[in-house]
C-alpha cells in the first residue's frame, strides 16, 4: 500500500510559494509590454524620435523592445506643454527644463522625478546656444532689443527664461519688447522675411545662420547661466513606482542607443538616420554627433546642480513662482544608475 506524504505547515508554506511564483512568472509572460509615451520638441537635439528609427534598424541594441515596453515618441512645441501631458496621464516622460520642471512642481502640483539627462548646454567644447541678429540690423546691444520683437519656441521655456533673464538685466522690462511663439525650424525664415529682430539658434538650425553670412551672435547661453541642463527626462513618482522594471529596461537600451549615435565610428549611419528623421540635408546635419553639437550624457546623467541654480536664478528674477529644492525630493537617479550597472558589466 502506497503511502500518503504528510502534510504539515511548512510543506503547505511552500507549495504555496511555488504556486505564487508560477503565477507570477504567467502573468508576467502574458503581460503586454508598456507603452512609453515620451514627448519631444527638436530632433536631432532630442533623440528620441531617432531612437524609434535606430530600434528598427539595430534590434539587438534594444533588448526591452516589445519584450516589458514599446516606445511612442509624441512630439510637442515645447517642453512647457508637456506638462499638461504628464498631468493628464497622456504622457508618461516628458522633456522638460528646469523652469517647466519647477512650474510642473509649483503650479500643476505634479510629483515629478528627474530621471535622466538629454542633453547639457554651456558645456565647454561643444555646440553652445546664441541668440541671432542681423549684422546690419538695428540691434547692436542687449538694449537695442527694446521696442523690438524677440521669437521663442514656447513661453516658459528656457530659451524665453534666459532672454527674459539677460533682457532684464541690461534694463529691458518684459513689457518693452513682443515675444513671439514659433517653431525653432521656422525661426531662421522669419528673420529673413524681417518678422522678428533676434532668435536663438539650436546647433540643428545654425548651418543656416552661418551660412547665409548676414547673422551674427548678440549673447551666448553661458554668458547668462553657465553650463545649464536644457533637456531632461521627467516621471510621475507613481508611474516610476508602478513600472520600475520596464523603465530600467529601457534606460538601459536607451543609454546603449545614446552611446551609439556618439560613437565615431557609427557616424555615416548616425547621419542617416538624422537625415531620414528630420528631412534635413547632409550638409545641415554634418554639426550632429561630435563637437559641433549639444552636449549629451553617454550615461544618461542629469547636471542636478545646474537645474538647481538655473530655478534659482529664475526666482531671483521672479520668472517663476517659488523656488523648489530638487535633491533629493524629486529627483531619482537610482534608474539609470541600475541601468547603467546592467551594460557596463
Amino acid at each position: 500500500m502506497i503511502g500518503h506524504a504528510k502534510t504539515t505547515p511548512t510543506r503547505v508554506a511552500f507549495l504555496a510559494g511555488i504556486a505564487l511564483a508560477l503565477a507570477a512568472w504567467l502573468t508576467s509572460a502574458s503581460a503586454e509590454p508598456l507603452k512609453l509615451r515620451i514627448g519631444w520638441a527638436q530632433a536631432p537635439t532630442q533623440l528620441t524620435p531617432l531612437t524609434a528609427e535606430l530600434m528598427a534598424r539595430h534590434k539587438e541594441l534594444f533588448r526591452g523592445k516589445d519584450v516589458s515596453y514599446t516606445l511612442e515618441p509624441l512630439r510637442f512645441q515645447g517642453s512647457t506643454p508637456q506638462i499638461q501631458g504628464l498631468a493628464s496621464n497622456q504622457l508618461d516622460i516628458a522633456a522638460l527644463g528646469p523652469s517647466s520642471f519647477a512650474l510642473a512642481v509649483a503650479n500643476a502640483h505634479l510629483d515629478g522625478r528627474i530621471i535622466a539627462d538629454l542633453m547639457e548646454d554651456g558645456v565647454p567644447g561643444h555646440f553652445i546656444t546664441y541668440w541671432a541678429v542681423r549684422k546690419d540690423g538695428p540691434v547692436h546691444t542687449v538694449e537695442d532689443l527694446r521696442h523690438r520683437r524677440a521669437a521663442v519656441n514656447a513661453l516658459g521655456t528656457m530659451t524665453d527664461m534666459i532672454l527674459r533673464e539677460n533682457l532684464r538685466h541690461h534694463g529691458v522690462a518684459d513689457t518693452d519688447y513682443v515675444v513671439i511663439e514659433a517653431n525653432f525650424a521656422n525661426m531662421f525664415a522669419m528673420m529673413e522675411n524681417d518678422k522678428v529682430d533676434v532668435v536663438p539658434v539650436m546647433p540643428q538650425f545654425n548651418h543656416d545662420f552661418e551660412g547665409s553670412g548676414r547673422y551674427r551672435p548678440l549673447f551666448h547661453l553661458n554668458e547668462i547661466v553657465g553650463v545649464s541642463q536644457v533637456g531632461m527626462w521627467v516621471a510621475r513618482a507613481d508611474f516610476i513606482a508602478a513600472h520600475r522594471a520596464a523603465l530600467v529596461d529601457f534606460l538601459a537600451d536607451n543609454m546603449r542607443s545614446v552611446r551609439w549615435f556618439l560613437a565615431p565610428e557609427n557616424r555615416e549611419e548616425a547621419l542617416a538616420i538624422a537625415q531620414s528623421v528630420t528631412k534635413e540635408s547632409r550638409a545641415a546635419l554634418d554639426y550632429a554627433f561630435g563637437p559641433g553639437d549639444i552636449y549629451r550624457s553617454p550615461d544618461l546623467l542629469p547636471n542636478i546642480q545646474a537645474v538647481q541654480k538655473d530655478i534659482d536664478q529664475a526666482v531671483e528674477m521672479k520668472l517663476l513662482p517659488s523656488r523648489i529644492v530638487v535633491d533629493p525630493g524629486y529627483v531619482d537617479l537610482s534608474l539609470v544608475a541600475e541601468a547603467k550597472a546592467r551594460i557596463d558589466k
